[in-house]
């Protein structure tokens, strides 16, 4: 985190915020910038931007001047920080009270900081919404056990809340910090190296042996911090176990789309934000945290949201819809800052295709929405996959009974559904309800679309319509006309009317 005046910069999500407000900064502009950074207060010659941020053009020196007058105008009255030096080039410097030109944070000597106790934990800047509980929560659990996993399904926000746990510990005690992210691993060596890099007894490309993973950890006070772990589950698992056995200092904190199942592990399911009901009132849905999270959003785009019934009411249904998940959010959010309010509620409609353009550094799996979903529905098994088409048909929640009714048949018994189901909940695909006596099951909104689109392309959506009306006819009087058989997009509609009807019942 590099702080310039008001300005921080996150040099590792290529961000930068006035406050709790995110800057809309180019790419090269941001590219000079870094360069700037990077250079600790020496001066950059043109040559050196030119090389950096146009690498395979020629262009005119009149392009540096362009992204500088955009950079110095992002900083407002701190613009002075980039200094021209008359034939040279540039330099950026940070006032401080009694030293014009003092250098930037950073490149102090000695001493051990807390940042560099983070050891790469990344900054989150905008504020965190809604998780305030979470924090705590997960911060106690860390102080009774050696391993706590953050699950939910993709997009819900456990990286970010992840982050906030590791640096509030950080912040409070004499704990080091490691982050890990394990999205670039497939295989039970990559997530060795990459906690040995990590840890300064190797290099991700290097063969670490579990053994010098071990050694590294004994007798140090360490908090690691493990992300994305669940299409590497059991190599992670493995590791985790072996590293808490080894030292009684070790915290790891994980974040997964399944439990990794070790011994003295701790749950933390991290749940949507809070959405404000139908009949919700003006101030009931401004005090929603999935609201206050997309207006943030909105401002943080430089787009206002009119705050009077009729377009609050808009946005209590963007978040409804959304199921308060804040990755589909911060999509809904950028298109509502193009297209406005109403039309974001319609292309809801089609929300695959609507809610694309996630930011360029996100991973390729966080800048879609079917991208997110797709994600999680590779990591499922062959059965997992067939059972979670089935039960797309569900509008609302639904019984085991229910769900084996509807997704078993000739080529696949109840008990192998009921397992499927074990596994759909264990990986947060399928969500589950405790309130009350009967468990029941139900999917999000947007889990549901993708299911239902899986479903009509499986070519099964008849059949299994046709089992569902079956199990359904009990609970109506006949004359009972079943609204079937006039095509699968009918079918589901008038399906969906019923179910929803004797769901809860």
């Amino acid at each position: 985190m590099i702080k310039i005046g008001r300005v921080t910069v996150s040099l590792e999500m290529r961000e930068a915020y006035l406050d709790d407000r995110l800057l809309q900064v180019g790419s090269r502009a941001f590219d000079i910038l870094e360069l700037l950074i990077e250079a600790r207060g020496k001066t950059v010659t043109k040559d050196e931007i030119l090389r950096r941020v146009w690498p395979h053009s020629v262009v005119e020196e009149n392009n540096i001047h362009v992204q500088l007058s955009a950079l110095r105008k992002i900083l407002g009255a701190d613009k002075l920080t980039i200094r021209t030096i008359s034939g040279r080039g540039y330099r950026l410097t940070v006032p401080t009270e009694g030293n014009e030109a003092a250098a930037l944070p950073g490149a102090a000597q000695g001493g051990q900081t807390g940042a560099t106790r983070l050891n790469g934990l990344p900054v989150c800047h905008a504020p965190l919404i809604g998780r305030d509980g979470a924090i705590a929560e997960i911060t106690r659990a860390l102080n009774g056990t050696p391993i706590v996993t953050l699950l939910g399904p993709g997009g819900i926000g456990k990286t970010q809340l992840g982050i906030a746990v590791a640096s509030s510990i950080a912040a409070a005690s004499d704990l080091e910090v490691c982050f890990i992210t394990l999205a670039a691993v497939d295989n039970a060596q990559g997530v060795v190296s990459m906690i040995a890099e990590a840890l300064g007894v190797g290099r991700a490309a290097d063969d670490v042996t579990l053994h010098s993973l071990v050694a590294a950890v004994q007798g140090r006070k360490l908090l690691l911090m493990l992300d994305n772990c669940e299409h590497v589950i059991e190599s992670a698992a493995t590791v985790c176990e072996l590293l808490v056995q080894a030292s009684a200092d070790l915290r790891i904190l994980a974040t997964s789309r399944e439990p990794l199942r070790t011994r003295d592990e701790k749950f933390y399911w991290v749940a949507p934000l809070d959405t404000p009901d139908a009949e919700a009132g003006s101030q009931a849905i401004l005090a929603s945290s999935s609201v206050r999270m997309f207006l943030a959003q909105m401002r943080a785009l430089n787009a206002d949201v009119e705050t009077d019934p009729g377009s609050l009411e808009m946005v209590a249904t963007i978040c409804r819809r959304l199921d308060g998940v804040p990755l589909a959010l911060e999509l809904a959010a950028s298109r509502a800052a193009v297209f406005g309010i109403r039309k974001t509620v319609s292309g809801l409609d089609d929300r695959f295709q609507f809610l694309t353009g996630g930011r360029r550094t996100a991973p390729p799996r966080q800048q879609t929405l079917e991208a997110t979903l797709e994600w999680s529905y590779q990591l499922l098994g062959a059965t997992e996959r067939i059972v979670l088409h089935r039960l797309g048909i569900f509008p609302a929640r639904f019984s085991l009974e229910a769900a084996c009714a509807v997704a078993a048949c000739e080529r696949l018994s109840s008990h192998e559904v009921m397992e499927a189901i074990v596994g759909l909940a264990s990986k947060c695909v399928v969500m589950t309800t405790f309130d009350s006596k009967t468990k029941e099951y139900f999917l999000l909104e947007t889990t549901r679309e993708y299911a239902l689109r899986k479903l009509y392309e499986s070519d099964e959506g008849d059949e299994v319509l046709t089992r569902n009306a079956t199990y359904l006819a009990p609970f109506y009087e006949p004359p009972y006309e079943q609204p079937y058989g006039r095509g699968f997009r009918a079918a589901t509609l008038g399906n969906s009317l019923a179910a929803e009807s004797v769901a809860s019942r």
